[in-house]
């Protein structure tokens, strides 16, 4: 797989095992599991960035967040490269 990195995170192993289940339960691999969190964590803290710049703007600066937030909006629509 083209533009991957790998890490390792240290969990204890109680809590490893107990991932490990999930995952085959849910017909998915562990790693696949844990990419789909930590996508879905990186947008809760792009969103809560996002809130936190809309929420400072002043009244003059709405129209720029609208176009802003359009655009990031459309780029999640954007398919993925395989």
């Amino acid at each position: 797989m083209k533009n991957t990195a790998n890490f390792t995170v240290r969990i204890p192993a109680s809590l490893h095992e107990k991932a490990k289940e999930v995952s085959k339960k849910e017909n998915k691999s562990l790693n696949e599991v844990i990419k789909e969190l930590i996508k879905e964590w990186v947008k809760k803290e792009e969103e809560k960035l996002l809130f936190k710049a809309f929420s400072a703007a002043s009244e003059t600066d709405v129209e720029y967040a609208l176009d802003v937030q359009k655009e990031v909006i459309l780029s999640d629509e954007k398919p993925e490269k395989i």
